[in-house]
């Protein structure tokens, strides 16, 4: 149980620290608004009331922390059942307790990582 925090505390630490970069990395002026023109498209995407995707694609520093924890939750997910071969239902021998865990999981993880990320964004290195 200790390598799965392990594992989970570097996996909260290195989606925050991505998401950080790439909220860095979209603003006006920066690499990938430079190279993809992405304000431009933000703007546009609102301007079409296309409210998801220009909240969810940095309009909404929330929107964009909670997106961003749910795709890395996924890679998490795929990581941990795969190459660390370490789940937090392992020892559960029930299939209802194995669902009620995953769950419970999945709203402690998105949770911490989406205000993790959050504060990175809006806080860290802030003077």
């Amino acid at each position: 149980m200790v390598i799965f925090l392990l594992y989970t505390i570097v996996a909260w630490l290195a989606n925050a620290s991505l998401v950080k970069i790439l909220h860095i990395s979209i603003q006006q002026g920066q690499l990938i608004d430079t190279l993809l023109n992405y304000q431009a498209k933000l703007k546009q995407w609102d301007m079409d009331g296309r409210l998801f995707l220009s909240k969810a694609g940095g309009y909404c520093e929330v929107c964009f922390s909670h997106i961003l924890t749910f795709i890395g939750y996924w890679i998490y997910v795929l990581f941990m059942n795969t190459i660390a071969d370490v789940w937090v239902t392992d020892f559960v021998t029930t299939w209802y307790w194995v669902v009620f865990g995953n769950i419970v999981w999945y709203l402690v993880y998105v949770s911490i990582g989406s205000m993790l990320s959050l504060y990175f964004i809006t806080k860290l290195f802030e003077k």
